[in-house]
């Protein structure tokens, strides 16, 4: 009976040791996510911004100016290297600050994109391959300070202090080799929603490190984001918000279309746990112009209400997307396919197969994730080798996902500005 009960004593001084063990397992796994949160993960991981410099309140446009960029080369490049923390408090508003001709709106012709029965359309300028050559000609006014765009140097930390700050009616370029650039917590809005052409709310072209985060898109006329013709390089796009929903709408459901544009000469990026709603297509429009050759994964995002061609279109075969873990909830065509420019995609939905299984760990040493759609089209579910293999080389930057149903529980709630708190 002593030697039993010893024993007994025994396994429960063991099991009490092992359940301590869980719990600082547990802690520590916590403690590593509450960091991890502050740290980008994907393509961007290693992005340090400004670093741990002391921060700088611009107060004025102008000040805000200055401090994403101090200096610049004869053609206009930004030239500013110099690590800075700028912390912004309040909204910048842009509209109305740049003048032509002695007004801050311009009045031309451009055309009606769509003209809405119950009106609520979208007009445009004429941007590039002559957009307003086929369509109805119109007179179109917008803001000026739209086709401007607010320089971004390198070694910067651009975030918003609480949930309301923001930059209104001009967007953000970080290119001309700009590199190692942080935005985050930030409401980008407002930038003649009605107006197509005038103007992106963040444009990456030839820069290579940069983390965009926990930031809410909305009321833009054209892109959301767009790469440029040059290379946007290590970068990740995570729990941002993109609010699609718009008095001014080219497809004439009050649903934002232009939402991502991914044309970089050589982009790798990864779009993780964003909360995309109300849109009606290119989320993103990846390649299909001027030798646009794009690496992205899409993990863990959630796509709601997109009508039209709904979500992620792949645009020639030069565009590689891997999409894992995904949730698209009332979402028209989850991948679209252009039969007249087909890109390649791998997007395994469930129940995934023994062959995808053992595919996907074979190239990229794990299993993939299925995505799930709900109240979706079912048309197109792609499993193109070669995009998957295309990440066969890039496997320390690929975020292994939640399942969907973890993605569908947490992005909604967590996604977009004021869901952080950042110290300065």
């Amino acid at each position: 009976m002593t030697h039993r009960a010893n024993a007994t004593w025994a396994d429960r001084a063991v099991n009490v040791h092992a359940v301590a063990a869980v719990a600082l397992g547990l802690l520590l796994s916590l403690y590593q996510v509450a960091q991890a949160a502050d740290l980008p993960d994907g393509f961007a991981q290693g992005v340090t911004g400004g670093g741990a410099v002391a921060a700088v309140h611009p107060r004025t446009p102008d000040e805000l100016k200055s401090a994403l960029c101090s200096s610049f080369d004869r053609k206009g490049q930004c030239t500013d290297v110099t690590p800075r923390v700028i912390v912004l408090d309040h909204v910048f508003d842009f509209r109305g600050s740049v003048s032509v001709n002695g007004s801050s709106t311009t009045t031309e012709t451009g055309c009606m994109v769509t003209a809405c029965p119950k009106g609520g359309g979208q007009w445009a300028i004429n941007g590039a391959n002559s957009f307003c050559a086929t369509r109805p000609p119109a007179q179109v006014t917008y803001d000026n300070a739209g086709l401007q765009r607010l320089k971004v140097g390198s070694n910067k930390t651009i975030i918003g202090s609480g949930d309301r700050a923001g930059i209104q009616g001009m967007g953000l370029l970080i290119g001309g080799g700009a590199h190692n650039v942080i935005v985050r917590n930030l409401t980008l809005s407002d930038i003649n929603p009605r107006v197509v052409w005038a103007g992106d709310a963040l444009t990456i072209d030839d820069a290579d490190g940069v983390w965009i985060d926990h930031n809410t898109f909305a009321r833009i006329g054209r892109q959301m984001v767009v790469t440029g013709w040059g290379s946007a390089s290590h970068v990740t796009l995570s729990n941002n918000e993109f609010d699609g929903r718009t008095n001014y709408s080219s497809t004439c459901d009050g649903h934002h279309y232009w939402v991502w544009l991914f044309l970089g000469h050589h982009d790798t990026l990864t779009i993780a746990r964003n909360y995309i709603h109300d849109t009606s297509g290119r989320a993103p429009h990846a390649g299909g112009m001027g030798n646009a050759d794009i690496t992205a994964q899409l993990v863990n995002n959630v796509f709601a209400h997109l009508s039209r061609e709904g979500a992620i279109m792949s645009r020639t075969d030069s565009s590689h997307l891997l999409v894992e873990g995904n949730r698209f909830e009332d979402v028209t065509h989850p991948l679209f396919n252009d039969i007249k420019q087909p890109g390649t995609a791998f997007a395994p939905f469930a129940p995934l197969s023994e062959g995808t299984t053992s595919l996907c760990t074979k190239v990229i040493g794990r299993a993939c994730v299925a995505n799930d759609a709900r109240a979706s089209g079912d048309d197109y579910r792609p499993q193109d080798l070669a995009a998957l293999k295309a990440f066969e080389p890039y496997r320390q930057y690929l975020i292994t996902p939640l399942s969907s149903d973890a993605a569908m529980a947490q992005v909604p709630a967590q996604a977009g500005a004021g869901k952080i708190h950042p110290h300065d």
